[in-house]
This record gives structure tokens, sequence and C-alpha cells, in this order.
């Protein structure tokens, strides 16, 4: 599996980039929404990534924890019958139009879910300003989701 070189941090406030380095991840820069011409700077951004790292600006999307449903589950039942017993009406989406992930800790089921809209309009933004977005990723809370 290709592993990617930058991360682009999507929010409500702006739009961030890191470079995996050494000693681990490095901001290359950030870019407010209310920019007076975002794709310019966006373009920039993009310009010093490829500086880091020329080729294709392949990079992990970042989606919003204000987007990722979070659930911590106690069961002994199937794990994955339990995640999808758990997100039925969790959302305002069907279980089959959410992407979700689950790890096992100390017992529990920690799940994390979004909605396929919410990613395919994160993937569309960062294709649009030629970012090459490879997969997705969140940064959870300490404690919600055990893994990335």
């Amino acid at each position: 599996m290709m592993k990617p070189d930058f991360a682009l941090i999507l929010s409500f406030q702006g739009i961030g980039l890191l470079y995996r380095g050494v000693p681990g991840w490095q901001s290359v820069g950030d870019v407010p929404l209310d920019s007076p011409d975002l794709n310019a700077a966006l373009a920039n951004l993009r310009t010093r990534a490829e500086a880091l790292a020329p080729g294709p600006a392949l990079c992990k999307l970042i989606i919003p924890d204000d987007q990722i449903k979070y659930l911590d589950l106690e069961t002994d039942d199937d794990p994955e019958e339990a995640v999808r017993a758990a997100l039925d009406g969790a959302t305002p989406y069907a279980v089959n139009d959410l992407a979700y992930d689950w790890s096992a800790l100390d017992g529990r089921i920690q799940v994390a879910a979004v909605a396929l809209e919410t990613l395919a309009e994160a993937e569309a933004f960062a294709a649009e300003h030629d970012f090459a977005p490879l997969c997705f990723a969140a940064m959870p809370d300490e404690g919600k989701f055990a893994g990335e």
C-alpha cells in the first residue's frame, strides 16, 4: 500500500497541510477558508508541498471530527453486527450510506462513522485543488477511537 507523504487537514476554519518528515509530521502551512483568494492560497500550499516531494501531492484527507459519529459499545455479540445495529438510527444516514471503522480496546468496541457523501465532498475538494487524495483519516480526541 502506498503511504501518502502529506495529510490535508480539512476543517470549517481552514485547510492545513502536513508533511511526513523526520522526526514526524511537520506543518507545510495553513490556509483560512476566508482567504481573499482561496484558490491561489491553496495553489501556493500545493506548490510548497511539491517542493518537498516532487510529483503529485499524495495525501490522506483528515476529516473534521464534528463530521464523524463516535460510539463506544460494550457487547459480546459479533462486532460487525453490533456496530451496524448501533449505527442504525444514530445518524441521519442509513447504515449503507456510512463508511465506518471499529476497533476493540479493553473489552469495548469503539466506532467511527462518517457519511459517504462527506467523503465524496472532501475528495472532490482535494482533487479540485490538485491534491491527490489517497485515503481518509481522522484525528479523534484521546479515548474516542483507538487508532487512526
